[in-house]
């Protein structure tokens, strides 16, 4: 009758390796080994030959209730042992794994210790639900502590425990995982990947309880189509690439004093409130047919010199409203000028010089910066009375002498007279007329309002402030 410590020597010293095992002697294990947790270390599992025949080392393993893997090297690419519960320590992937078939033990005393345990994984890591039930996978405190890998794929996955987790400082930035995909998913557990380094973050149709990435790093991160029903936590994050597309947030998401390179924001739900305080933006921020339950925090945004001449007027006049609805009129008077820029910027590109609203608008950037400006205006409006006030005192002007002929002259009076006449026509402005001035001193008039104008809007905004 075998006992535990044959069972151990006997599968330590790689007889269960050898394909002249039998079958018969490989069910004289069940009896014994039911009730044992096996630890195996230091094996080397080969690659399958390719034939259809599962390898003898498998057979055996699957007659275990548990084992433990440690410092072992698996050449294969999987391990199909049904109704086995199985741990994997310091051990070595030199190809891709697919975790599955794992069996389930509700009842065992050691549950709780992590799936994969500062494990190395040469090439990608796939858990897809087919092969892996939703009981396997709970009875595990975590799936991948202190691992590494070139990626990890989760696919129609039910994950009710810890994914990837590392207790490595923040200072370190050190990558373990190169990139990250969970698609069609319901975790009952947060994903918890706060100051780790991951080149891309990919989450597409699923339902997650939340999401923390506090301090991550990362070039791309993406959400699509899923539903978050916890916090979202992005604070401190450094990101090259954020999108939110056709997502629905539940609970706060916080963007706080994150680093990131383009913001896209499609199609999304916030039914709580989206907090990008102190964000820095540095290449663009897209938002487009987003629903806010609650007004967005994007106190102190900064935006750099690049970024503002990439954003959209759609973009801006979102964050302008977000500062209206809590009457943060600064901020609100800060966007409502970047709108207008973009505004500015759109009818460049749609309408000639001589648009009409083009011209407008381009009228009110020369003036005042849309309103951002009181000394450009205060400028232009004491530099238009200097003028009419020297051509009070000139009391005219008279084009320097033989700068024209005769007939020239006579033409360009004759142009003077129309247009005097022209400007007598404007009753209301006569009293600031001159003679023989009368359409300058029209022009000059209406120059000053315009002026002055602008420089009380502007002055108006900064005081409502």
């Amino acid at each position: 009758m075998f006992n535990k410590a044959h069972a151990i020597e006997w599968l330590q010293h790689g007889y269960g390796l050898q394909s002249s095992v039998s079958l018969s002697t490989a069910k004289r294990l069940d009896s014994a080994l039911e009730k044992f947790t096996i630890e195996i270390s230091g094996l080397t599992f080969p690659a399958s030959s390719g034939k259809d025949d599962v390898p003898t080392y498998q057979v055996i393993l699957s007659k275990l209730k548990r084992v433990r893997f440690k410092d072992c090297t698996f050449d294969c690419d999987r391990l199909e042992l049904p109704g086995v519960t199985q741990w994997f320590e310091s051990c070595h992937f030199s190809a891709g794994w697919s975790v599955s078939c794992i069996g389930c033990n509700h009842g065992y005393t050691e549950q709780g210790d992590s799936l994969f345990e500062d494990c190395t994984f040469q090439g990608s890591v796939s858990i897809h639900q087919p092969g892996v039930d939703a009981d396997s996978l709970g009875q595990y405190s975590g799936l991948f502590w202190e691992c590494s890998a070139k990626s990890l794929m989760l696919s129609c996955v039910n994950l009710h425990t810890r994914l990837w987790y590392t207790s490595a400082p923040p200072w370190e930035n050190k990558q373990y995982l190169d990139e990250l995909v969970i698609i069609n998913t319901n975790a009952t557990w947060p994903i918890e990947l706060s100051h780790q380094t991951i080149s891309t973050i990919h989450v597409d149709s699923c339902t997650l309880a939340g999401f923390d990435c506090s301090g991550v790093k990362a070039d791309k991160l993406s959400i699509s189509d899923t539903e978050l029903n916890g916090s979202v936590n992005l604070g401190m994050a450094g990101v090259k690439s954020l999108t939110f597309m056709d997502a629905t947030f539940t609970r706060p998401v916080n963007c706080g004093d994150a680093k990131i390179g383009s913001f896209v924001v499609l199609r999304s739900d916030f039914e709580k409130v989206l907090a990008c305080g102190s964000a820095a933006i540095e290449d663009d921020i897209r938002l487009s047919s987003v629903r806010y339950a609650v007004a967005p925090d994007f106190l102190d945004l900064a935006l750099t010199e690049q970024a503002k001449a990439a954003v959209d007027r759609e973009a801006f006049r979102l964050i302008k409203h977000s500062f209206e609805a809590v009457a943060n009129r600064i901020e609100a008077n800060r966007f409502f000028g970047l709108e207008m820029e973009a505004y500015r910027r759109e009818l460049e590109q749609q309408e000639p010089w001589y648009g009409r609203e083009r011209l407008l608008v381009g009228f009110n950037h020369s003036v005042s910066r849309h309103g951002q400006s009181y000394t450009q205006p205060l400028v232009l409006l004491l530099l238009t009375a200097a003028i009419n006030a020297w051509l009070v005192v000139k009391n005219g002007w008279q084009l320097p002498e033989g700068l024209v002929n005769e007939t020239v002259q006579a033409n360009i009076l004759a142009v003077g007279d129309a247009l005097n006449n022209f400007a007598k026509g404007f009753t209301l402005a006569r009293p600031v007329m001159h003679t023989n001035m009368e359409f300058a001193s029209l022009v000059l008039a209406l120059l000053m309002s315009t002026f002055l104008w602008h420089f009380l809007v502007a002055v108006r905004r900064f005081r409502r402030g």
